[in-house]
């Protein structure tokens, strides 16, 4: 990840999501040892026996092709788990009570057990006056959003972080649905900043981009040989199996997003840095599945510091390594997580840079 922001911050000093996005692709382009299949989604797999991925197979619908990818080791990073949960990996959804894990700052009912989706939209200055007619599913009443207040036109892009529906739902099988009303309220915004007469100033603005997959913040979590809960995060806990660390603050949102009256994130900063274990890492009875992105073995509280992307990113880096060691000598991911085997993990990713707490 560090190689990717030094880079952005001399090619991209603007911060275009256009060009991050190409450098990101042609880092992973570069790699010998990677084969992009881009725009394919798994959706099946074979087992070799009751604990261990035999291939998975995926689709792209752009060429027509269906894959079937053979491999003595795999890594879920996809956010909802879609391989874990086909091969039966233990998993988690939704918020655990307060007595689980005595973690004070776990979620009631009522506040909500699981964060919602946001969709961005930018806006762009033609220099001419542009009108706007908004969609017949536009959201009429502005008001209807709580901090309907806080809109104006300058705002964009990451600025809307707070546009957030579907803590409610199912944030796997009814995505598509939340999506929709998250349409419903961007171009109902947007309809408010252009024909309210409150912002004379977006009379030259034009609606430029408005995302088409939502930004899904937390669905399945998965069971590793150990959960980081509230407690490793808050207290900083060490483990001898560090591979990695966060930062981010234990940061969780009101199921209902925009149409809750309570403020839009509720955050709790640790004192510093905290180690994360290789055992939240990899499935617990899954031989063969690694676990990156924001499935990891995390609690719900503690998921809301793990989820973000620059953490995902050095947890990343210790799956790759880790596989990397797993695949030169004939080892599962759980064989790495003590003795000889963990420390020359650990020593290999300090070689590359990575902070080890």
């Amino acid at each position: 990840i560090d190689e990717f922001l030094l880079e952005n911050v001399y090619r991209n000093p603007e911060g275009n999501s256009l060009i991050s996005d190409t450098i990101l692709l042609e880092m992973a382009a570069a790699e010998p040892n990677l084969r992009l299949l881009l725009n394919t989604a798994a959706f099946e797999l074979e087992k070799r026996d009751v604990e261990t991925i035999g291939f998975v197979r995926a689709f792209c619908s752009q060429n027509s092709t269906l894959y079937e990818l053979h491999a003595p080791l795999f890594c879920d990073a996809s956010g909802d788990g879609v391989v874990g949960f086909l091969a039966g990996a233990a998993f988690l959804m939704g918020a655990e009570s307060v007595i689980e894990f005595q973690e004070a700052l776990a979620p009631t009912r009522e506040y909500g057990e699981l964060l919602g989706h946001t969709i961005y939209f930018q806006s762009k200055d033609t220099g001419r006056p542009v009108r706007f007619v908004p969609p017949s599913f536009a959201l009429a009443d502005i008001t209807q959003i709580t901090r309907w207040q806080r809109i104006n036109a300058a705002d964009q892009g990451c600025q809307y972080w707070w546009l957030e529906y579907g803590g409610r739902f199912d944030t796997v099988h009814d995505s598509e649905a939340i999506k929709w009303r998250l349409w419903q309220i961007v171009y109902g915004i947007w309809d408010y900043i252009k024909n309210s007469g409150r912002f004379p100033e977006a009379q030259t603005l034009t609606l430029e981009w408005v995302g088409t997959v939502p930004g899904k913040r937390e669905s399945r979590r998965f069971e590793g040989d150990f959960m980081l809960t509230q407690h490793d995060v808050v207290e900083r806990r060490p483990h001898e199996d560090a591979v990695s660390y966060g930062g981010w603050s234990l940061d969780l949102h009101p199921a209902e997003g925009v149409y809750s009256r309570r403020p839009p994130c509720n955050q709790w900063h640790a004192k510093g840095i905290y180690p994360i274990p290789y055992r939240c890492l990899y499935s617990r009875n899954i031989a063969n599945l690694f676990l990156a992105g924001r499935l990891i073995s995390a609690s719900h509280v503690a998921f809301g510091s793990t989820r973000v992307m620059a953490t995902c990113a050095h947890n990343g880096q210790a799956v790759g390594m880790a596989a990397a060691i797993c695949q030169r000598r004939g080892l599962r991911p759980a064989d790495l997580a003590s003795g000889e085997p963990l420390a020359e993990l650990r020593l290999e990713l300090a070689r590359t840079g990575q902070v080890i707490p």
